[in-house]
């Protein structure tokens, strides 16, 4: 098994060494937090000779939006030798000619990629693989409940916030089934393939039928919400499980290099804050 299913208890476990511990913010106080800090979220850190800029960004491909352009002032102000993005690696062959065109494409992670290749270093993901997640989270909860999870928060939101552009939803359903999920070993069965299967599943949670718009039962699939929700629920254990790697992906690059970049959620941003710091007075 993956080393990094040991390391999702750096955060949280109780018989942890002091000097391992991290303390970060709670979900449901980011989620309160997040009304008042808009993206991009900026944490500069600084200890010795190590930097650490750390972007917390919105998830969008508006090349306009502000965060490119902030994205692009401090990768040129750092010289990072490492970058961090949150979504997976991206392969060495894929390369953009401008920021505006990584942007469009891409979002954060385009422009991530685009600077990183300007200047010669390694963009890395930041993020734990599908198949580990999966691992760790199927063993927390059930199966059916963890899918319509997923799909919600990886496929069905985005796409109603425009991430993935105006084709069909189902064909995009289609394909994300078996390459977010099947390929990555989350066990799905032919039946639950469909997306009539999905719409089912749907309805039996929420009690309403799926509409493809941002709907009040959306809301209960957001981790922001505390009280008895339990795909809110769901929703922040998947992100702590995140974070916990993350920040021991960061720790391991800062022992090697002096300035690190890394661009991901601001949510993420946020609840790290703290222990980004903890992390930079360890060096």
């Amino acid at each position: 098994m993956n080393k990094y299913i040991v390391l999702i208890f750096i955060i949280t476990a109780c018989n942890t060494p002091e000097k391992e511990k991290f303390n970060t913010i709670d979900y449901v106080t980011v989620g309160k937090m997040m009304d008042t800090i808009k993206p991009p979220y900026v944490i500069d850190l600084s200890r010795n000779h190590k930097r650490l800029v750390f972007i917390g960004c919105d998830h969008n491909r508006d090349s306009t939006h502000p965060q490119f352009k902030v994205i692009e002032k401090y990768f040129n102000d750092l010289q990072p030798a490492l970058a961090f993005n949150e979504g997976g690696q991206v392969a060495d062959s894929v390369h953009f000619t401008s920021l505006n065109e990584a942007a469009s494409r891409k979002g954060e992670i385009g422009a991530l990629k685009y600077l990183s290749d300007k200047a010669g270093i390694h963009m890395m993901n930041g993020d734990v693989d599908d198949s580990t997640e999966y691992a760790i989270t199927l063993k927390q909860y059930p199966q059916d409940q963890l899918l319509l999870y997923y799909l919600m928060e990886r496929l069905v939101i985005p796409y109603l916030y425009g991430a993935y552009g105006n084709g069909s939803f189902e064909e995009l359903y289609h394909k994300a089934i078996d390459k977010w999920f099947i390929n990555n070993g989350f066990p799905i069965s032919e039946k639950q393939k469909s997306f009539d299967y999905f719409k089912q599943l749907y309805q039996h949670y929420t009690g309403a039928p799926f509409e493809l718009k941002i709907t009040s039962e959306v809301e209960k699939f957001d981790y922001i919400n505390g009280g008895d929700c339990r795909f809110c629920a769901i929703g922040r254990g998947s992100k702590m499980i995140r974070d916990s790697i993350l920040l021991h992906k960061i720790d391991e690059a800062l022992d090697k290099y002096d300035r690190v970049i890394v661009t991901f959620g601001h949510g993420h941003a946020i609840a790290l804050k703290p222990a980004l710091k903890q992390l930079l007075d360890r060096k």
